[in-house]
Order: structure tokens, then sequence, then C-alpha cells
């Protein structure tokens, strides 16, 4: 276990020089890959140094990115690496961020795939919130038939050749600071004659202005959201 120094690092979109944004013809999504200043440490220390950097710039600029032009303070609080094979090491840890003028700072927890051959960290999976007490709310709500609406264009985005819709069957709500919502739906896409498969989103929604912040969704029966299971790519 190794423990990360509390830091603080404002983000306005832009991204330190250890970080390398790409945005394959392939996938529109922006895709970060950070990467230790020295990939050959001497020592240990400068080993864990490096892993530090590595991960701290990849989640920084992760989140960074995921609110677009908004000022995002991220406090990273702890780390925690475990082997995940001869070369990788797996890192997951807790921080907070802070959006805009919002005094509330907002908790998250992220996992991360370290190499130590090239010092390079995968995308980051990051998961909002605390496991707070949840408040499910009526699948007909006005909030839930606004995030249904916000998922189902982005999967006509990726999907689309192929008819799917989100089918909710579940929704809830927890406070996320003084200003935002954290809503989670679980259900099914439905892919008409192809079937359907699980479906679980989590949203960060602004009740001062009435926006969608962050809407990520996951297809499958596995989940990388802390309290779920482990690990399919949020989209």
């Amino acid at each position: 276990m190794l423990t990360l120094v509390s830091t603080v690092i404002v983000a306005c979109g832009l991204l330190s020089s250890n970080v390398v944004a790409r945005d394959d013809a392939t996938d529109t999504k922006l895709q970060i890959q950070a990467r230790a200043l020295d990939s050959q440490p001497q020592s240990r220390i400068e080993a864990d140094q490096a892993m530090d950097g590595a991960v701290a710039a990849a989640v920084i600029g992760a989140i960074s990115t995921q609110f677009g032009e908004r000022e995002v303070a991220v406090r990273l609080d702890e780390v925690a690496v475990q082997p995940a094979s001869v070369r990788d090491r797996s890192v997951n840890g807790a921080g907070r961020l802070r959006i805009g003028d919002d005094d509330s700072w907002i908790p998250f927890r992220f996992d991360v795939l370290y190499d130590t051959r090239t010092a390079s960290v995968s995308y980051p999976a990051i998961t909002l919130g605390d496991g707070a007490a949840a408040r499910e709310i009526a699948l007909d709500s006005s909030l839930a038939r606004a995030l249904g609406r916000r998922v189902d264009a982005a999967l006509h985005s990726e999907f689309a050749q192929q008819p799917v819709q989100l089918v909710v069957g579940r929704a809830t709500t927890a406070e996320a600071g003084t200003r935002y919502l954290l809503v989670e739906a679980l259900g099914t896409a439905d892919f008409a004659d192809e079937g359907v498969v699980p479906a679980q989103v989590q949203a960060l929604y602004d009740r001062k202005t009435g926006e969608w912040l962050r809407v990520d969704y996951e297809l499958g029966t596995t989940s990388n959201w802390s309290d779920r299971g482990v690990a399919v790519a949020t989209r």
C-alpha cells in the first residue's frame, strides 16, 4: 500500500505536459495516456515517484476532460497498489473534486493499470460518490426521463446501425455536495431482434442550471463501479 500526499490541481481543459491526448478516427472519445517523465527510474523510490506522478496525471487529465471547459479542482487522498502481473500493477484509490465556484468537494474512486516497463497508465475508470445512501426516484419522474433521453442519444450515436433503447428498471439519486445530484440507473439496453443486455448508468446533475455534467453508461453483466463488481469499459 502506498499513500499519495494530498494535492490540489486546477484543470481548465488543459493537461500537463506528461499527459498525451489522442483522438483516433475510429473512436471519438478522447483518450488520455499518462507517462512518467523518466521511464527508467534508478531506484525503488524513483519508481514509486514515477508511478505516483503518472497515476495522478492520468486521473486529473481524465476528470478535466469529462467536465469540458469547466474549472475543476482535484484532490487525490489515497492510492493502493497491487500486482496485476509480472509487468503490470493495479492501482486504485480515492479523491475529491470540486467544480467551478461550488465550495463542496465531491468524492470519487478510480482504477487504473500501470505498466512498469513503459511507466504508462491506462485510461482511468472514475466512479463518483462514496457509497452514501441513495434515494429511489420514480421512473416517470422528469429527472429519470431526462436521463433516459441522454443515454438513448449516446447509445444511438455508438450503435448507429442498430436500433437500441434504454429500459430503466430502477433509478436513484444521492447528494454530491450542495449543488449536484449523483443519479444512477439500472436496467437494460434493448437491441430489438438482437436481444437485451444489462445496462448501468451514472450521471452528475446540476440542480442550479438543470445541466447534465457527466453521463456514463456501461453495458454487460459486470461493472467497474466499486459497489457492483469489476470491470468493463465506461463510455
